[in-house]
């Protein structure tokens, strides 16, 4: 069973061995790396994709101005260095979390009207992934640390 949970302590020791490829990190940050930042940003909110009891992958949730470089939406969060974690990934885990995305953001965002993310133009599995979750690209583009980077949105009111 898959499920969205508030990063907690007891997750840090799966998220230490989580190996992620130079090519993943290429497009998404590491969630140790994440978590460090979050200890200092107020905005955001560290979430663990959990399998079961195991953590398959990460995300954080921010609700600070970045995300008006994806859109000019007031009512918006942030999606940001999501990942699935190598031994769980080619098994739907990204498809249902991003079904879960929208239940969790209404339960604990209830302001919120819409989703915004980043994806590198280079990833086409996550674009795939985005887009057939219901995530719109509506156009906009910017260079990001790693290139052309494509701003998609998910309304979930």
């Amino acid at each position: 069973m898959i499920t969205l949970a508030k990063y907690e302590i007891i997750h840090r020791a799966a998220l230490e061995d989580y190996p992620l490829s130079e090519e993943q990190l290429g497009f998404t940050g590491h969630p140790l790396e994440l978590l460090e930042r979050s200890e200092s940003n107020t905005t955001y909110t560290p979430i663990v994709i959990k399998e079961d009891d195991s953590v398959a992958g990460f995300f954080v949730l921010d609700t600070g101005d970045d995300k008006f470089n994806y859109t000019d939406h007031q009512k918006s969060i942030l999606l940001r260095g999501y990942s699935i974690h190598p031994a769980y990934q080619g098994r739907g885990i990204a498809k249902t979390t991003m079904i879960l995305l929208t239940k969790y953001v209404k339960e604990h965002f209830p302001l919120v009207e819409q989703v915004v993310l980043g994806v590198n133009e280079a990833n086409k599995a996550a674009q795939s992934v985005y887009l057939k979750s219901g995530f719109i690209d509506e156009g906009t583009r910017f260079t990001g640390r790693s290139g052309v980077q494509i701003a998609m949105c998910l309304r979930v009111s």
